[in-house]
């Protein structure tokens, strides 16, 4: 039996936990849980199975936390699912902190960045895929989004650049659509002129399940 590995970061919660439910499910997948911390359930889940590497992707030495990989990937393929990102501050640029900008650049762009280096250059000669979680905000202006959207077409674009330079793997741009999680709920609470859109959304019950989403997902790539 083939056994292919998925490296998930943000794998405690929304998709990223929706991510590793499905996966759970398959006999022939390994995952790798880049994450602040882990779930219950995942607590139970077999170390055949499922590992857990503890880090924050706003520390400076992830690039030194992520050389275990390289010693417990299984099998002969990789995927990495660059699913982490945060949206906050949702402010106008003026108000924005260098605090926050800061944070917005470790999450949302070097640490995918980190990642997607270190799977092309130890495990080059496997078959890999690469999945960029996107948004529509990648694509579309939103005010007090700046960040945000501004961070999400980065690595769009970053990932589009990769395909270019190794056309031997598999890049993918995936846009869920809006799904309902914590990150949206934040969304709704936030003050921003489109925010009544994002509002009737939860209440039109318009909001996709982020393991419908997940399960749609890995059935694309597969």
């Amino acid at each position: 039996m083939k056994i292919k590995t998925f490296i998930i970061t943000g794998a405690n919660r929304g998709l990223g936990e929706a991510f590793v439910d499905v996966l759970m499910k398959r006999k022939d997948c390994f995952v790798i849980s880049i994450s602040r911390s882990i779930t219950e359930k995942q607590q139970n889940y077999s170390l055949e199975n499922f590992y857990f590497l503890e880090a924050d992707l706003t520390d400076n030495i992830l690039d030194e936390k992520l050389n275990i990989i390289k010693n417990i990937v299984k099998g002969k393929e990789v995927c990495f699912i660059n699913n982490a990102s945060i949206i906050e501050p949702i402010l106008k640029i003026e108000d924005i902190s260098i605090d926050a900008l800061d944070q917005i650049i470790l999450v949302n762009i070097k640490s995918t960045i980190l990642i997607t280096k270190y799977v092309l250059l130890h495990f080059n000669n496997f078959k890999l895929s690469f999945v960029n979680i996107t948004s529509g905000a990648a694509n579309r202006a939103i005010s007090n989004w700046s960040l945000y959207c501004s961070s999400k077409a980065f690595i769009q674009m970053f990932f589009k650049v990769a395909e270019s330079e190794y056309k031997q793997h598999r890049f993918f741009n995936i846009d869920p659509g809006v799904m309902d999680t914590k990150m949206q709920r934040s969304i709704r609470e936030s003050d921003f002129p489109d925010v009544l859109n994002f509002q009737n959304l939860k209440k039109e019950e318009k909001l996709k399940s982020p393991k419908d989403v997940a399960l749609e997902i890995i059935n694309t790539i597969r």
